[in-house]
């Protein structure tokens, strides 16, 4: 058994640690960070002593990048090496420690799809192992599969609970889950069968259909093209829902929004755990048929930098915490309990 818990952050997920802390009723570990002239980054925990604790370092591999994205590689890289420090920093010292990554560091490049291109996420593992990580904690990874890169233990949460709970509040029972590409229709379905089960509970009489966008990607320029909708031909007085795993430039979730309506969508609601938000993408969502898009704090949005994007105030973006999920999970973690019943 290991001691008490503690628990620090990376300047990317500060307001996520505050939360999960106010929930589990301690303080966050105070952290120093120092930059030198020369670009050299270092890190100092001024506190009292981690030794023996169970430690749990929050950061996100990733943040919104509102507006220029062109310098956008340094937040994210600055992050990662942010985080790795503060791990070798109390290695000596803790009990445990356990890497909390919201979103996991390049977390979509997951795979060998052209020639001498890196698996960068099975980098992240490595390091994240190397420099004295004893396990991971994330949410909704990209590609669920990416578990096998790592040669620590690694516990994957998701936003499911927090999601369903929203559709299930809107109370209303003719919805269609409609996947705004391929890779997302496992998820879609699994929302789709809960909200049917959560309807019932209700007394209601679920009229639940589901289907999926037919996306074209012919290179890496973030600007798919929609063929048509598989498995719906009418979206007539229906409430469409659509989820996915992250937004960046929202092209692919408005294209499907549009396709929708066409179709004869009533309103159309997004679920998406990761929001980065890229470039325009803020503007380009307040201007889509897209009624309301629900994003998590896995990764912190800026609001006042988002309104700078839009150009006035936001009306269609609304974030739900998932920092109770994390709270349950490292209290769990810690007194060696199931996860299981936290993926729903």
């Amino acid at each position: 058994m290991y001691g008490s818990i503690a628990i620090c952050s990376g300047r990317a997920s500060t307001g996520l640690c505050r939360s999960v802390c106010r929930i589990l009723g301690i303080e966050p570990e105070p952290v120093e960070f120092h930059q030198f002239s020369n670009g050299n980054m270092m890190v100092n925990f001024p506190g009292g002593t981690v030794r023996e604790k169970d430690v749990f370092i929050i950061q996100s591999g990733e943040r919104s990048i509102l507006g220029d994205k062109t310098d956008a590689y340094r937040a994210v890289s600055g992050d990662i090496l942010e985080m790795l420090q503060m791990i070798s920093a109390l290695k000596d010292s803790a009990g445990r420690l356990t890497a909390v990554t919201p979103y996991f560091p390049y977390a979509r490049s997951d795979k060998k799809d052209k020639p001498r291109i890196a698996i960068t996420s099975k980098m992240m593992f490595d390091l994240i192992a190397a420099v004295g990580t004893h396990r991971v904690l994330a949410m909704t990874l990209h590609c669920p599969q990416s578990q096998g890169f790592s040669n620590i233990p690694v516990d994957q949460l998701h936003a499911y609970t927090v999601f369903i709970n929203r559709i299930l509040s809107m109370g209303l029972e003719k919805l269609a889950f409609i996947a705004p590409d391929s890779g997302s229709i496992l998820d879609n379905d699994f929302l789709a069968l809960h909200a049917a089960k959560g309807i019932r509970d209700a007394g209601g009489v679920p009229d639940i259909t589901t289907g999926y966008v037919k996306k074209v990607r012919v290179d890496d320029s973030e600007k798919p093209l929609v063929r048509t909708v598989e498995g719906v031909d009418d979206l007539s007085d229906r409430v469409v829902i659509m989820s996915d795993d992250e937004i960046l430039s929202g092209r692919s979730l408005i294209l499907c929004a549009e396709t929708a309506r066409a179709k004869g969508a009533k309103d159309i609601y997004a679920f998406v755990t990761h929001a980065i938000l890229s470039g325009d993408a803020v503007r380009c969502i307040e201007e889509s048929p897209i009624t309301r898009l629900h994003i998590t704090d896995t990764v912190e949005f800026d609001v006042e930098a988002a309104q700078k994007v839009n150009g006035g105030p936001l009306s269609k973006i609304e974030t739900l915490s998932v920092a109770h999920i994390f709270a349950e999970a490292i209290k769990r973690i810690h007194q060696g309990r199931s996860l299981s019943s936290l993926y729903l």
